[in-house]
């Protein structure tokens, strides 16, 4: 092995060396010429008395030694071998966006592209240490915001995208794969693509340059949105009510589905996975969990190489004491004391200035506690180290994060200790000490978070800070740690029991009316969320909620600054209810004065203390009337097998008996199959038919008056309420066209309910007149709103947002 590593010093050390031993010989020897020629011989000796030609000797060889031994330090000795572990950073990942019209469907709530926006925004806070950055792409794409670590950057500009953002319509889903692969640094083999699409691939571009990224190591993520079913693109901002669809050039409204056969074959080209995001962005969750295990293993997967033990230390400590004995020596007989002292004095002096002016600075303000001065100099330290582009020792990371959260700066705090953490894995007393300061950290987040009555990030940040603890304890038995273990466990019953509400209940079908669920009834999955602002629906965009479990059971955490409080309480029943064919409206508590009885569609909650409370939603299942209206041909009041189903007709409920239609009366249409299917309240109806045609009649009920009285209530429908009606106009035009008439084999009335049970089991628009439950049931129903993250907490479920 090589003991120098540049040995090409060596020479000029050699070279060096003799120039300035031959320079100082010849300074000499001039220096006796001269002084020959300046006195006569015999005064030579006297003038030259107090001259030493010992230390003369001893001063150049200490010089010439110095010189080489200068170059020796330059030449890089080396002895002996040292790992060095290092921890690399972290992964690249691009989110492209799809901007194309398409994603203002709103097949999911609010609409495709917000729901995405919000599924992001919420996951940002997990995906730390890595780089980030944004593509919109439609017809064509552009980086919107390049790879960063600065997150707040990246939110910022994902909450400008929208449609609109990339001018030239379409979807083609090669373009950001190409923008991708120009945007990552080309060293680094972790790159990732996280591609959100509805997956209609307009130029059928993407698989092939799929299969092209792959070869570069770029790996591919799809998250599919919208629905398969399709739907329509609305042209009003979503605060507004869908009216007006966009259209092709045919005049044609579009319908937009959800392609995933492009997005999976994309995917699997390149490695990667599909998937479809889901009501609250499941699929977006599982995507960053798994590239964020990616991330842990490859940031705390230790890269160790063996490097050579540098060894120019000593010879530069010779130098400057052979430099200094030079000095000190001088070529008298006698020696200046006071020359001696002065550089003595000097030395110590400096000595206390060798220790760096930032540290030294900031170690005194942080004895004096003025933890911000402390914070700003070791930052200042630690950035003059980075920019010198050297490797930053560890305690520095530390001691600039330790000031940082004494000063309160705890997001800077929680960065810089991470830092150090990373990097002194090698070392677990300083891990043990890192880990108890990150513990604190959590600690303060956590008080923080109860100052803003947010329980669920101050349970969060509470039970990091017991993770830290415990970790910091396990490593070298912590004291500090255990100690602040046990006084947050105590700090957690205190300050959150206190102020703590839990509220839950269950959600069930009453069948029997009874109010109270039996094992018979079954269990509804549903969303419970706050009404803020007490209008009885949900605003997806603004109130939070809570998903109950597949049995119905839902438990929420609220805590206020203050009691008595009060608020309401909504429910959503969700899609997998089981009770397709079925309208179920909740039977809601009268609340108290002055709220109006009639318009209650939530559910009325006070709490005069900090208690255990149950708030429980009863549905039941709407009385319905069903019947059929058919063209009665022959006018005989039988329905015959050649009769079909007859929609020229108004259907409708006869209030004051004069079997006549009136303005202030609820009225409906059959559908096109003659069938009808109406929801109204429990009681007692007449339900009256008028037909449309100067000539048309009504044939059945054969007797006066033509309309079918009928009882029902909740759990129940009546059923058989059919009408015959005969209309001249319709039957010449009818017969007008024999060929319809071959072509359509005569059904027999049986045959023609089976045909018309899909009509009847749709849900059918509720009257005015029913309970204002039934109308915000249907609006839901239509809405089909999507969650939205919930201030509280559900039984067996993982927490998100936070508690109120």
């Amino acid at each position: 092995m090589k003991v120098f590593s540049d040995p090409a010093w060596l020479y000029a050390g050699l070279f060096a060396t003799v120039a300035v031993a031959t320079f100082l010989w010849w300074s000499e020897i001039r220096k006796t010429r001269r002084l020959q020629r300046f006195a006569a011989e015999k005064l030579v000796a006297g003038l030259a008395a107090t001259r030493s030609r010992g230390k003369t000797a001893t001063s150049c060889t200490l010089l010439v030694f110095a010189v080489f031994l200068l170059f020796a330090a330059l030449a890089r000795p080396q002895w002996g071998l040292h790992q060095r572990k290092t921890a690399p950073s972290g992964i690249d990942i691009l989110i492209a966006l799809d901007v194309s019209q398409s994603m203002l469907a709103r097949d999911v709530r609010p609409n495709r592209i917000e729901r995405v926006k919000l599924g992001i925004s919420n996951l940002l806070d997990e995906v730390k240490g890595d780089r980030l950055g944004l593509i919109a792409f439609a017809g064509t794409s552009f980086l919107q915001c390049p790879l960063t670590l600065d997150h707040s950057a990246f939110r910022r500009t994902l909450r400008e995208m929208d449609v609109g953002v990339i001018k030239m319509q379409g979807t083609d889903l090669a373009n950001p794969i190409e923008e991708a692969g120009r945007s990552f640094s080309k060293g680094d083999n972790d790159r990732f693509l996280i591609m959100i699409s509805d997956g209609e691939d307009l130029e059928q571009r993407g698989l092939n340059k799929a299969k092209e990224a792959a070869k570069e190591g770029i790996r591919i993520y799809t998250i599919g949105i919208g629905s398969k079913k399709g739907s329509r693109i609305p042209l009003e901002s979503i605060e507004e009510q869908a009216q007006d669809f966009l259209k092709d050039p045919s005049g044609k409204v579009v319908i937009t589905t959800m392609d995933d056969s492009n997005l999976r074959a994309i995917a699997e080209a390149t490695g990667g996975k599909y998937y479809p995001v889901g009501p609250t962005g499941e699929g977006l969750a599982k995507v960053v969990e798994e590239l964020q295990a990616i991330g842990q293993r490859k940031r705390h997967a230790m890269l160790t190489e063996v490097l050579p033990i540098e060894r120019y230390q000593p010879f530069l400590l010779i130098v400057v004491i052979l430099l200094l004995c030079e000095f000190l020596l001088g070529n008298r007989i006698r020696a200046h004391a006071p020359g001696s002292a002065l550089v003595l004095f000097l030395l110590l002096f400096l000595s206390g200035c060798l220790r760096n002016d930032n540290v030294k600075r900031a170690e005194e303000a942080h004895e004096n506690k003025d933890y911000d001065q402390a914070a700003a100099f070791y930052e200042a330290e630690l950035n003059a180290t980075l920019a010198k582009d050297v490797q930053v020792e560890p305690r520095l990371y530390l001691n600039t994060g330790l000031a940082h959260l004494q000063a309160g700066n705890l997001a800077r705090a929680e960065t810089l200790l991470e830092q150090a953490l990373d990097k002194t894995m090698g070392e677990p007393t300083i891990q043990s000490t890192i880990l108890n300061a990150l513990g604190n950290l959590r600690y303060a987040e956590a008080n923080l978070a109860l100052d803003a009555q947010n329980v669920v990030s101050a349970r969060t940040a509470w039970e990091k800070a017991l993770r830290n603890y415990d970790a910091a304890a396990t490593i070298d038995g912590n004291p500090k740690a255990i100690k602040n273990r046990e006084e947050l466990a105590q700090q957690l019953e205190k300050r959150i029991q206190a102020l703590l509400s839990r509220i839950s209940g269950i959600v069930w079908r009453d069948v029997d009316g009874n109010g109270r669920p039996q094992g018979k009834e079954p269990y509804l999955p549903a969303i419970i969320y706050w009404d803020k602002d007490k209008d009885g629906e949900h605003n997806a965009s603004s109130e939070p909620f809570a998903e109950t479990d597949a049995k119905g059971h839902y438990a929420i955490e609220w805590i206020s600054s203050s009691y008595p409080v009060s608020f309401r309480l909504g429910c959503v029943l969700s899609e997998s209810n089981s009770t397709a064919g079925k309208t179920l409206v909740p039977i809601l508590p009268t609340p108290p004065p002055p709220l109006n009885p009639d318009n209650v569609r939530t559910q009325y909650v006070k709490l005069p203390e900090a208690r255990n409370q149950q708030v429980n939603f009863a549905y039941r299942a709407a009385p319905v009337l069903k019947g059929f209206v058919w063209n009665d041909r022959d006018q005989d009041g039988e329905r015959d097998q050649n009769e079909t189903g007859f929609a020229g007709a108004t259907l409708f409920l006869d209030f004051n008996g004069n079997h006549t239609f009136d303005n202030n009366e609820t009225s409906f249409k059959p559908s096109d199959s003659g069938a009808f299917t109406q929801i109204v309240p429990p009681g007692r109806h007449v339900l009256g038919i008028e037909v449309e045609g100067e000539a048309a009649i009504v044939t059945f009920p054969k007797e006066a008056p033509k309309a079918h009285l009928a009882f029902v209530d909740f759990e129940t429908a009546s059923e058989h309420l059919d009408f015959g009606a005969h209309d001249p106009n319709q039957q010449n035009q009818n017969q007008s066209d024999p060929q319809d008439n071959n072509e359509t084999s005569p059904p027999n009335p049986e045959e023609g309910q089976k045909q018309d049970a899909t009509a009847q089991n749709q849900q059918p628009p509720i009257p005015q007149e029913v309970n204002a439950l039934y109308e915000r049931l249907l609006q839901e129903v239509e809405a089909a709103a999507q969650p939205l993250d919930f201030e509280g907490n559900v039984i067996e479920t993982s927490r998100k947002g936070r508690d109120y």
